[in-house]
């Protein structure tokens, strides 16, 4: 009897170790072509990128990679960038509020003007690519 309820358990355990477990397929968003090659069909160009920004809005992440797209497009072209960043969180009778300012300077000979050619906001992480093109 002992070495019939040894067997039982032992294949019970050959069979539970031999179950096949599915593999987690991790989803990947399709990127376009465009945020690895930005300077495809020949065109110059940068790509701006934002995540979440201290106030989740969807206009102040569009602002925001706007602005990092032109940075890298005035440097491609020589252009001196200055940028500074400053914020300042307040908390008054326990309400908490932040603000930001970001000011830019660009010292350059000529003038760089672009366009947004695209926009794509990863599905994952929710980061907004802005592709701006030279004109």
């Amino acid at each position: 009897m002992k070495s019939l309820l040894t067997s039982i358990v032992l294949l019970i355990l050959l069979f539970s170790g031999c179950a096949s477990h599915p593999q987690k397929q991790e989803y990947k968003a399709p990127r376009p072509a465009w945020v690895s090659n930005p300077n495809m069909d020949g065109k110059t160009g940068a790509i701006g990128v934002a995540g979440r920004t201290y106030d989740q809005k969807e206009s102040t992440k569009r602002k925001l990679a706007i602005s990092r797209a032109l940075d890298e497009l005035t440097l491609q072209q020589g252009v001196k960038v200055e940028m500074s960043m400053s914020k300042r969180d307040v908390v008054d009778n326990d309400v908490a509020s932040t603000h930001m300012d970001v000011q830019s300077s660009y010292k350059a000979g000529s003038t760089v003007t672009a366009h947004i050619q695209e926009t794509w906001q990863n599905p994952l992480t929710g980061e907004l690519y802005v592709w701006m093109v030279m004109d």
